[in-house]
């Protein structure tokens, strides 16, 4: 049987959990709608589930976020859900967004040097457009049927997001280490 210490740690668990899939939703309704991937905020609260949180509990808040847009509720960019986004060509990003989630949490939970949080959100970003582009041109090229090359799908997909997810990156690396030192204040 769980002592009251156990139990509340888990009831915080919890909570944070579904506070950053929430804020992962929040940042999904922040669209710029750019051809077959929109400019959203969903990616920096994703590199802030990963810096305030366990690398577990990390992965989970991202999972939770994909879990409840595939069961219908429209958390994905543009108010969309349902089991349908599996073949959109943005849901490799989501997948991504687990993973990253889990590394930025594994390699700079608690860090403090701005640089050292900075290199692993950039390397984050590596892994969301090594998976997500991926699976973008097989959506687009094979279930869809439109003609793209793998050119145009990083045109499409990754060029006009990399000075954004830049300055995302810069602002997550400047306001975790403030928030997690506030936390643990109380």
């Amino acid at each position: 049987m769980m002592n009251q210490t156990q139990t509340k740690m888990k009831t915080q668990d919890l909570v944070q959990t579904a506070l950053m899939a929430a804020l992962i939703a929040v940042g999904a309704f922040i669209t710029v709608p750019l051809g077959p991937v929109p400019f959203t905020m969903q990616n920096f609260f994703v590199f802030m589930a990963g810096l305030l949180l366990v690398p577990k509990l990390a992965g989970l808040s991202v999972l939770t976020y994909v879990l409840v847009g595939l069961i219908g509720l429209p958390v994905f960019a543009g108010f969309t859900g349902g089991p349908q986004m599996v073949l959109a060509p943005t849901f490799g990003f989501l997948i991504a967004f687990i993973l990253g989630a889990m590394l930025i949490s594994k390699l700079a939970y608690g860090e403090k040097s701005f640089i050292k949080i900075l290199a692993v959100l950039i390397l984050a970003e590596v892994v969301f457009y090594a998976i997500g582009l991926p699976y973008m041109y097989m959506v687009l090229t094979r279930v869809n049927g439109t003609p793209m090359t793998f050119q145009a799908t990083l045109t499409a997909g990754m060029i006009p997001f990399l000075g954004p997810d830049l300055l995302k990156a810069v602002l997550a690396a400047f306001i975790a280490p403030k928030i997690l030192t506030a936390l643990n204040r109380h």
